[in-house]
């Protein structure tokens, strides 16, 4: 048809890149060890230690506001104790992700800072949701919060010229990204890129789920109730003007997403004002690129 956009194959654009991020050795190697049920502390620490950057940097963000511990806590093997090995993991990928990603680039044409202070909103508010629905998984919610835009920084960083024609059609039809995305990219979006890019990064087929399904949650998929926190944290952000996701307008939530979720409209004002609080607490993030 005249109008069907073009067939394009993303993951090999994906594997063509050069110079795509790689997560740290040290991250891969945490993940490692702790599908070992007898996995120490120290065995953890002596693990980030190794990378004397990545370990300052959890330690920055351990003694921030973020936790809020009123002592400090000097030692990787002291916050893990404290914190738990699954906080320490979220904590040293998270810091990981946004130093791989967040540097200046003069070539960009989109807003860096706008974009991350959106991703970390919806982490920001992934958090207290899944707090709120007292989920196991708090700490995942607020890492797939912080990534499920990461697609848009790999079309702003590696496909400027798409990226570019999709920012056009957004501000000349006033739609969503997403939308934009799909004329451009035929039929795909940065949902699918961040996909892709989690996937080649070995990361939990639950992340790669959350990212590529964040924007129309299924409740086909094994991780439906965390996708659903997703989605509506980032209509929630949207909706309190928190960053810049690409475009101006706050997406239809998934009626399904939002009954998984039953939340009473009467708590929304109390749950953005815990949302703003949270958010004021990651302040830290933008800090590590300049650590």
């Amino acid at each position: 048809m005249e109008n069907e956009p073009p067939k394009i194959d993303l993951k090999r654009i994906i594997d063509s890149i050069s110079g795509l991020p790689t997560l740290p050795v040290v991250i891969t190697k945490v993940t490692k060890l702790m599908q070992n049920p007898k996995v120490s502390a120290a065995e953890i620490a002596q693990a980030i230690s190794s990378d004397q950057a990545l370990a300052s940097k959890i330690l920055k963000i351990v003694n921030s506001s973020f936790y809020g511990f009123p002592s400090r806590i000097k030692t990787i093997t002291h916050a893990i104790v404290i914190l738990g090995f699954n906080s320490i993991k979220a904590t040293a990928m998270s810091a990981s992700i946004f130093s791989s990603f967040s540097g200046e680039d003069k070539d960009s044409i989109f807003d860096m800072e706008g974009f991350w202070s959106h991703s970390i909103g919806v982490g920001a508010a992934s958090k207290i949701l899944a707090k709120r629905l007292k989920m196991k998984e708090v700490e995942e919610a607020f890492l797939a919060g912080l990534m499920h835009d990461l697609g848009k920084v790999i079309l702003d960083q590696y496909m400027h010229k798409p990226f570019s024609r999709i920012l056009d059609i957004v501000k000349t039809k006033k739609c969503l990204i997403s939308e934009a995305e799909k004329i451009v990219l035929g039929g795909h979006t940065h949902a699918d890129i961040g996909a892709l890019l989690v996937q080649k990064w070995n990361l939990n087929p639950e992340f790669v789920a959350i990212i590529k399904d964040h924007n129309a949650p299924t409740s086909a998929s094994d991780y439906f109730k965390i996708t659903s926190v997703v989605h509506v944290a980032d209509a929630f952000i949207r909706a309190m003007d928190i960053g810049n996701p690409g475009d101006d307008l706050i997406p239809k939530i998934n009626p399904g997403a939002w009954n998984e979720l039953n939340i009473n409209p009467v708590s929304l004002p109390q749950i953005f004002k815990e949302i703003s609080e949270e958010v004021k607490k990651t302040e830290i993030f933008f800090k590590m690129t300049a650590s």
